[in-house]
């Protein structure tokens, strides 16, 4: 019982391992209908909502530092900004899953849509360059971009979770 506890658990931190690596090769990679890179999709954002909200890879705050340490050397701006944003998401997710109830589909996709927001608020008050003249539109276009990746992860994730 526990060798398959800790045979679950090391696959799962191999399946995060794995996605990072995706999540870092697609973040460098230019998508045909994206027209500006401020509207690109932030697949690490939308990865780690998708692994803290299925309770995947038992993410704690170390890792979630050491994540963010790693995004932020390799693609980031400020050293510490995913970290924060990381941190942030696990705490929000950690207080809202203390006062509700969360078990159906759509509850967990209300969560994550919720959780990304923030993460984009978080993302937007820690920038350097504070661009407040982004157009709303590129905006918008990025979050539905970052929601849809967070939908594809998941659905990849449940797949190579129960093989």
């Amino acid at each position: 019982m526990i060798k398959k506890l800790l045979v679950q658990k090391r696959k799962e931190n191999y399946l995060l391992f794995s996605f990072i690596l995706i999540s870092l090769i697609l973040s460098n990679l230019s998508l045909p209908w994206v027209d500006s890179p401020t509207s690109m999709p932030n697949y690490f954002i939308a990865l780690i909502v998708t692994f803290i909200s299925l309770k995947k890879s038992s993410l704690n705050l170390y890792k979630l530092i050491i994540i963010g340490l790693g995004v932020d050397l390799l693609v980031g701006n400020l050293l510490g900004q995913y970290g924060v944003i990381f941190i942030s998401i696990y705490a929000l997710n950690f207080l809202i899953n203390k006062i509700l109830i969360i078990k159906t589909e759509n509850q967990v996709l209300s969560l994550a849509f919720l959780l990304i927001l923030f993460s984009f608020l978080i993302l937007w008050a820690t920038s350097q360059s504070h661009n407040i003249g982004v157009s709303l539109n590129i905006l918008f276009f990025q979050f539905i971009l970052t929601l849809l990746i967070y939908l594809i992860f998941r659905t990849a994730i449940n797949f190579f979770s129960k093989k």
